[in-house]
């Protein structure tokens, strides 16, 4: 079955078409046949329509990457009208993402109105996440009447790596208890407990958590309110600061990519080096408390395109955790790879595993039009 995957932002649609069917899926040997990005689009009909105007062969089925399913939404789904409503309801809780997974959903149905078109959400591998962990100690109405809660992001490449490496094993992801560090431009951090998500670094939305190229990871809510009382911004302004104008780029004032970070850093910009060290000690944190939450763990995975392909970066993190069983070989380290490969044998094995979340996307729309289990 050929199955065009596309995952829409704000001014940009990137498209694989990849060719699967229930064998391929369990021999591994699903094609990829094309892919591409559309960016500076006026609309994502527009965008749409170049993605059509490229992929000349006849598609059976679109999968769509949708950011935020909230509570409504545990697994992927193929999309009717009721389910496009329940997108769009729950854009309030993700507006910056939804109205745009939205737009291309809509787009392509309209393009495409006799392919089953599914929807993959970020957020459902991480229903599984126990009260305790999914909880604020807010007002309890304000969970129950308005579903604030953590809900988790990154959700389908959390799912793909633990699924990946336990496949490598010849095992299955609920044999093992692991550590999922998805690094780049969003950053979260995964604790994965015998197949289940249990707790994870976003919440709400995925602001909170780690340091990230602009979005500002976990900040006291005091600050917040000290800028709107004291500062006098308002909730857009400050939304503004903390998604676009901090993380990396906020600390270092040069850029939201670590690669240009780390060059500055190695110069001697304090801000700089404030940054990286900032970045790697928050996710060297949150490792620690996944450890306790999890009473130990099976392995450490690093993916994302800071986690798979900055070796100073995982070195900075995993340094000093030797006491908790974790440690690297700068050999394997520092090389250059783009395999799934094991970076420290140490007591708990550390890796790189390349994630591949437009590959889990084209499956479980495979997986929903022929009504087989999830993975």
């Amino acid at each position: 079955m050929k199955i065009l995957v596309l995952n829409a932002g704000s001014s940009s649609l990137k498209f694989d078409l990849w060719e699967t069917t229930a064998e391929m899926i369990a021999a591994d040997s699903d094609l990829l046949l094309q892919q591409g990005e559309v960016e500076r689009v006026a609309s994502m009909a527009e965008a749409i329509e170049s993605v059509f105007a490229r992929v000349k062969i006849p598609i059976h089925a679109v999968g769509h990457r949708i950011v935020h399913g909230g509570s409504r939404f545990t697994t992927s789904v193929i999309i009717d009208a009721e389910v496009e409503k329940g997108i769009e309801e729950l854009s309030v809780l993700a507006p910056l993402h939804n109205p745009h997974n939205l737009e291309a959903v809509r787009a392509a149905r309209k393009h495409l109105p006799d392919a089953t078109h599914v929807a993959v959400f970020d957020t459902a591998f991480h229903h599984t996440l126990p009260p305790p962990s999914y909880a604020y100690a807010l007002p309890y109405k304000y969970l129950t009447e308005k579903g604030i809660r953590r809900y988790g992001f990154h959700g389908i490449s959390h799912r793909y790596v633990s699924w990946r490496f336990a496949q490598i094993h010849g095992k299955v992801r609920a044999d093992y208890r692991m550590i999922t560090c998805h690094l780049g431009n969003g950053c979260s951090v995964c604790a994965i407990d015998r197949g289940k998500s249990i707790d994870t670094s976003m919440g709400f939305t995925p602001l909170e958590g780690l340091v990230m190229g602009s979005r500002s990871g976990d900040v006291d809510a005091g600050a917040i309110l000290y800028l709107v009382t004291q500062e006098k911004l308002q909730p857009a302004d400050v939304a503004n600061v903390l998604n676009k104008e901090s993380g990396l780029k906020g600390l270092s004032g040069v850029s939201n990519d670590m690669r240009d970070v780390l060059k500055k850093a190695k110069t001697g910009d304090e801000q700089s080096r404030l940054a990286v060290d900032t970045f790697c000690y928050r996710a060297k944190k949150y490792i620690g408390a996944y450890l306790a939450a999890m009473n130990g763990a099976d392995a450490l995975i690093f993916t994302g395109g800071i986690g798979e392909n900055s070796p100073e970066i995982r070195a900075q993190i995993c340094a000093d955790l030797e006491n908790l069983g974790i440690a690297l070989d700068p050999t394997e380290n520092t090389s250059r790879s783009r395999e799934d490969r094991q970076i420290g044998k140490s007591t708990i094995p550390v890796w790189v595993v390349p994630t591949e979340e437009e590959l889990l996307i084209a499956r479980d729309t495979l997986r929903c039009i022929l009504g087989i289990a999830h993975e």
